[in-house]
């Protein structure tokens, strides 16, 4: 076990500037009322200048997670029953971590527990990630996010249903283990809605007026119940931080600030990279600072690690498919052949399609569909666990496909053709692929008409983001979601390659999503080139995979997903371009 000394005066460091905050405020502006040696205060009677003397740096640390139950988010007829009218909402954040047993369940059984009274209501969730432990390293890696809740209850009353929920959930919370150890949920409250304390006196204080409904704004000190808020040790914390700027960007651009120290998470995350890169090339002996990767958790704890680009590779068991119809829809065994092949070859997916959505394909009925692939996705699991997709439009279907062994509901759609398709994947707790598209593929062609003022890139985000909000709203997280800007569905030659070049663009204004890009052998390739047979198309399919993953935008944490026919010819490609990318220019 390893336990770094600086890390405890950190501590110590930390607790004394935000008591410090404390009592410069409540001398500077009202009389806080105490309570059980509680002294409460709120940001916005800080001055600038104050704040400015506590935008203190410090040192990093890092930590580690799977799915399988949905979140669900309470509507407001549920909030309307359990709640009274004068009860006032506050918005909350909560930092949700596991690294025991089935650490993705654990969470999702964490936040379903939290809000099954109606006093808390899940508002939005970050990504995921999986981080190495900070403090005391000898222990299994975390899964790490951070949620923001709408709750009526104050801080000591939400600290309180939080810490009922761990010890539910089978957390030590006698005080005999050990401190930053191994613990099965981890709940931690990181900012609060500034918030008027009361005591049995009544109202703490009559001039809060109108600053007091200022987000994120309270900053409370009690170190003898446990609670300080915000945080004080979430700006050393990559594990923190990184969830906080994924819900920052989540939320329309709208920073999240930091009460104390006055800075949004994305500033503070990227002192704390700059400082914990200076540390891994100093010769102190500090160690070097592991990564923290976004992970995608699936059935069956199991994870998709988004430590490189994820290869999917196509498995159409339909007779009609553009590249490759009939192939594979006659036999199951040819059809399982090709996937360990593509296995092999390095997929990290298997996606299953029993429905050409080909330009002008007609719709296929629901049983033929099922008949089509649920023998290969059974057929596949006897011999492999690789992740598996089924791309489909219909609600049935992918519940018959979760059901057999698939993992992955993918809708070209984005969830629009069948209104039970949102609320069925959110049952499931599984991931979904939302795809952008217009009408539906026999109509789709005739929609590729973005104006200039609604051009396919700022068509494309408004459109997608749309149906990435509905699924959250449906009950499916922002970290079981991939989203797909449909190249080849709904757009034309020129907004197919305007979408390529413009990818970053795209990833930025969705709050950076994990995205899937599938230009494989597609229409607009065969013009560009004049090649007729898509079979032949994968040397422009390979240009088109390595300019969707540049990353022109320097955007950290980029998740990619590359769907194609030919995965041993774009893997090799994949491979050399990023290690290209992370050579050093000595």
């Amino acid at each position: 076990m390893r336990i770094k000394s600086s890390k405890l005066f950190e501590e110590v460091v930390v607790t004394v500037l935000i008591a410090i905050m404390t009592i410069l405020a409540s001398s500077a502006a009202f009389a806080f009322p105490v309570r059980r040696a509680f002294v409460g205060c709120h940001y916005p009677s800080i001055s600038k200048a104050t704040r400015a003397r506590c935008a203190v740096n410090y040192k990093p640390r890092h930590r580690y997670y799977h799915s399988s139950t949905s979140l669900p988010v309470k509507n407001d007829a549920n909030d309307a029953a359990n709640n009274t009218d004068n009860e006032e909402k506050r918005k909350a954040y909560l930092a949700v971590g596991s690294n025991m047993g089935d650490t993705y369940q654990n969470i999702a059984n964490a936040l379903s527990s939290l809000q099954s009274n109606g006093s808390i209501k899940l508002l939005q969730t970050s990504l995921l990630r999986t981080t190495a432990p900070m403090y005391v390293t000898d222990q299994p890696n975390f899964l790490n996010g951070a949620v923001q809740v709408e709750t009526s209850l104050p801080p000591f009353e939400l600290l309180s249903a939080i810490k009922q929920v761990e010890n539910d959930l089978g957390r030590d919370l006698s005080g005999n283990s050990q401190r930053y150890g191994p613990r099965p949920v981890d709940l931690d409250i990181l900012l609060y809605d500034g918030y008027d304390v009361t005591t049995s006196e009544g109202t703490a204080a009559e001039t809060i007026g109108e600053n007091d409904l200022q987000p994120n704004a309270l900053v409370m000190h009690q170190p003898s119940e446990k609670l300080i808020i915000p945080h004080p040790r979430m700006q050393e914390r990559e594990f923190v931080l990184a969830p906080m700027m994924d819900l920052e960007m989540g939320g329309g651009g709208n920073e999240i600030t930091h009460p104390v120290l006055n800075k949004s998470m994305k500033e503070l995350l990227m002192m704390l990279i700059k400082n914990n890169a200076k540390s891994s090339n100093s010769d102190d002996g500090e160690e070097e600072y592991p990564p923290a990767h976004r992970v995608l958790p699936l059935p069956r704890g199991r994870m998709l690690v988004f430590n490189e680009t994820i290869i999917q590779g196509i498995l159409n068991v339909t007779p009609d498919s553009f590249s490759d119809g009939g192939k594979f829809s006659k036999s199951v065994e040819d059809a399982l052949a090709q996937a360990l092949q593509m296995e092999k070859d390095g997929a990290g997916i298997i996606d299953i399609g029993g429905e050409s959505t080909r330009p002008g394909a007609e719709a296929v009925g629901i049983d033929e569909e099922l008949r089509r692939v649920l023998p290969i996705i059974e057929r596949i699991r006897e011999e492999s666990d690789i992740p598996i997709s089924i791309d489909t439009r219909n609600a049935r279907v992918a519940q018959a496909a979760i059901e057999a062994g698939a993992d992955i509901v993918n809708d070209v759609s984005g969830g629009t053709h069948d209104p039970e398709m949102l609320p069925s994947v959110a049952l499931m707790g599984v991931p979904m692929i939302l795809m952008h598209m217009r009408g539906n593929p026999k109509t789709m062609q005739a929609l590729t008409n973005y104006t200039k003022n609604d051009g396919v890139l700022s068509g494309v985000v408004i459109e997608l983001t749309a149906r990435s909000k509905a699924a959250e709203a449906a009950g499916i997280p922002r970290w079981l979601q991939v989203l797909d800007p449909g190249i080849g569905f709904a757009k034309d030659v020129d907004g197919n390659l305007s979408l390529i070049k413009g990818a970053g663009v795209i990833r930025a204004n969705c709050g950076n999503m994990p995205f899937l890009f599938g230009p494989s052998r597609k229409g607009f390739i065969g013009k560009v080139t004049g090649e007729t047979d898509p079979a032949e198309r994968d040397f422009g399919t390979i240009a088109a995979c390595l300019v969707s993953i540049e990353n022109k935008e320097e955007i950290r944490d980029a998740c990619n997903i590359l769907r194609v026919h030919n995965v041993k010819a774009v893997k090799q490609a994949v491979l050399t371009y990023e290690a290209i990318q992370k050579a050093k220019m000595e």
